[in-house]
C-alpha cells in the first residue's frame, strides 16, 4: 500500500465517520453582515467594591458585576432590520476592557434568532469574536462564529453553518 493510498483510505474513513455523526445532513454556509446602531441602552449592576462609571463604562469590574446592553442591527442602507441584546457577567477583576467576562446574547433577525456566546479576557473590548451556539426559524440548528468590530460604525459579521432541511 502506498502512502497516497493510505492517506486516501484514512481520509475516506474520517469523512464517513463525520457524515454518520451528522446523520448524513449537509450544512449550508451563510454570512450575514450588519451595522450596529447605538440605542444608549446600557445597564451596569456593580457589586462591592464599587467602580467609578465614566463615558466608556466602569473603570474596573469585579466578580459578579453584570452589564446589559442592546443595539439595533441595520442593513447597508441604514434601515433597522433587527436587534442585538446581551448580558455579561464578570468572573475575574480587571479594567473594564480587560476583565474576564462571560457574555450571552441574542441577535433577533427578520427570519429568526441567533444565540451568541463569548468569554474571557477582553471579551467586551473594541473587537469581539465569539460563537454562534444555535438559532431559530431559518437559522434553526445554526453554529458558527461572529465578529463585532468597533469603529466609527460597529460592524457585525455572522459566519453560519446551518443544517439543510
Amino acid at each position: 500500500m502506498t502512502v497516497r493510498t493510505a492517506v486516501a483510505a484514512v481520509t475516506g474513513l474520517v469523512m464517513a465517520i463525520g457524515l454518520s455523526a451528522c446523520g448524513g445532513k449537509t450544512l449550508e454556509t451563510k454570512t450575514l453582515n450588519f451595522n450596529e446602531k447605538d440605542t444608549n441602552n446600557f445597564g451596569f449592576a456593580d457589586n462591592p467594591p464599587k467602580a467609578t462609571i465614566g463615558q466608556q463604562g466602569p473603570d474596573r469590574m469585579t466578580p459578579g458585576d453584570t452589564l446589559a446592553f442592546s443595539s439595533d442591527l441595520t442593513d447597508t442602507s441604514g434601515k433597522t432590520v433587527g436587534a442585538l441584546d446581551a448580558t455579561c457577567v464578570d468572573t475575574r477583576p480587571g479594567r473594564f476592557d480587560q476583565a474576564n467576562v462571560t457574555c450571552h446574547g441574542t441577535a433577533t433577525l427578520p427570519k429568526g434568532q441567533l444565540f451568541l456566546s463569548v468569554g474571557g479576557k477582553g471579551a467586551i473590548g473594541n473587537n469581539t469574536t465569539g460563537a454562534v451556539t444555535g438559532g431559530t426559524g431559518d437559522y434553526a440548528g445554526a453554529t458558527g462564529s461572529f465578529t463585532s468590530k468597533n469603529g466609527k460604525i460597529t460592524k457585525d459579521t455572522f459566519k453560519l453553518f446551518i443544517p439543510k432541511k
